[in-house]
């Protein structure tokens, strides 16, 4: 049976032995020569003698290394063959920002799933897992759908029973590796909720209202949105929902051209780096999606399957 590790060491050796670069944490007294009021936690690329980032007393260094071989061992562990599996790993040529995303094969029970009301919809299952040195993401470990019936690759994540957390001291990685054994339980649950999600048929002035809640009126984020929705009179909340995702999982802006009444835009890169937006846009969407703006319609889904059933 294939690990991950040995995945990694395959399909990736050059950012897998990147990010298995020696770091330490040290405690830094004095920053250009001024002594520090109250000393400060460095972490260092130990070989480079290089530092990554200063953080406060509180924080707690999780190697990129712990974090591969813990989820590595874990899948393992709760026998989840990787046999097929789809592996992609990033990590920051600072060492900043890691990414590893796991999409499991048709051989595993929560391979894939054929939505109900389109079985040409068909979804891929998996998990992703960000961490940082400096900071600028907190570690998660995530399930993570990547819908296929979509040439740009829509992507939803979801944390695995709240695996998200600060690198402060308390934090125990272990606990949050444990979780993998409910990866079957998160299948379940994120599917009968995309179910209800595509039960739910929408208006165009009803879908325009949600876009519009959701960028705050930003009329350029309306038009990002929008980018991914057919021109039709009837859509559906499952429609809304890969808008969204599709927001988050692309780096790209609206950047308005012309005059400011002709509301043309062009699509470009965004400048933060691909780790770092997609983590805080996904933050956006589950906000969002946790908003009673959206709960609304999905209360009325649930509705309907009831009296359905």
């Amino acid at each position: 049976m294939s690990t991950l590790i040995s995945k990694l060491e395959a399909e990736h050796s050059g950012d897998y032995n990147h990010a298995l670069t020696p770091v330490v944490i040290e405690n830094v007294t004095s920053v250009n020569g001024c002594m520090l009021e109250k000393p400060l936690r460095g972490v260092f690329a130990k070989e480079k003698d290089r530092a990554i980032h200063l953080h406060g007393d509180s924080y707690q260094l999780i190697p990129y290394e712990t974090i591969l071989s813990g989820v590595s061992d874990s899948l393992d562990e709760y026998g989840i063959d990787l046999n097929g599996a789809s592996v992609k790993f990033d990590v920051t040529g600072s060492l900043s920002r890691m990414r590893l995303r796991v999409l499991f094969g048709d051989n595993t029970e929560f391979g894939s799933h054929l939505m109900q009301y389109d079985p040409n919809d068909r979804l891929k299952f998996g998990i992703e897992i960000v961490s940082s040195y400096d900071a600028s993401v907190i570690f998660k470990l995530q399930t993570m759908f990547l819908r296929l019936i979509c040439d740009n690759g829509m992507k939803t994540l979801e944390p695995i029973n709240s695996s998200l957390r600060k690198h402060t001291l308390e934090f125990n990685v272990n606990d949050a590796f444990e979780k993998l054994k409910y990866l079957n339980d998160s299948f379940k649950n994120l599917t009968s909720r995309f179910e209800t999600y595509q039960s739910v048929k929408l208006t165009r002035p009803e879908v325009d209202g949600l876009l519009k809640k959701f960028a705050k009126g930003v009329e350029s984020k309306v038009y990002l949105l929008n980018q991914v929705l057919e021109k039709r009179n009837e859509h559906t909340l499952w429609d809304v929902y890969n808008a969204l995702t599709n927001y988050s999982e692309h780096n790209q802006r609206a950047i308005p051209v012309g005059k400011r009444t002709d509301k043309e835009y062009d699509i470009r890169k965004s400048s933060m780096d691909k780790i770092r937006s997609n983590d805080k846009r996904n933050e956006e969407v589950q906000d969002f999606i946790q908003s009673n703006n959206f709960l609304i319609f999905v209360h009325q889904g649930v509705s309907n399957q009831l009296r359905s059933n």
